[in-house]
């Protein structure tokens, strides 16, 4: 039976965040436009892979992601994802235990689904 969309869409979610808590950069990456832009649960804006706080385990390692709530809307190439998940990790070597709500930002681009936009607040 096929994919739809919606169902594309789910699975590059839970890709995505398995590959955030195992700091699978590949993986990462794969999902990721060059030019996304990220803004964080302060109001901190980062433009592009490179710039993004996930490069750099020292400044952020994730141990868990837990989904609690997810909707997943399509509009014609471009899928907006909105999440409850709670986190835990270490942010620039402090713990943190805390939930959060995000909106990321998918687009059909180049022949696969691609995240071109997330924001986090914290709950």
């Amino acid at each position: 039976m096929p994919k739809t969309h919606h169902d594309v869409i789910e699975a590059l979610e839970n890709r995505l965040i398995n590959s955030l808590i195992e700091s699978d950069k590949a993986v990462i990456y794969s999902c990721l436009h060059d030019d996304i832009i990220y803004t964080n649960e302060n109001g901190e804006v980062f433009k592009g892979i490179k710039n993004l706080q996930i490069n750099n385990g020292d400044v952020l390692k994730f141990q868990t992601i837990e989904v609690f709530e997810r909707s997943i809307d399509i509009f014609c190439s471009v899928s907006v994802v909105n999440t409850l998940e709670k986190r835990t990790g270490y942010y620039r070597g402090f713990y943190f235990d805390a939930t959060y709500r995000l909106t990321r930002v998918w687009k059909f681009h180049s022949n696969k689904w691609v995240l071109i936009a997330t924001t986090t607040v914290l709950v």
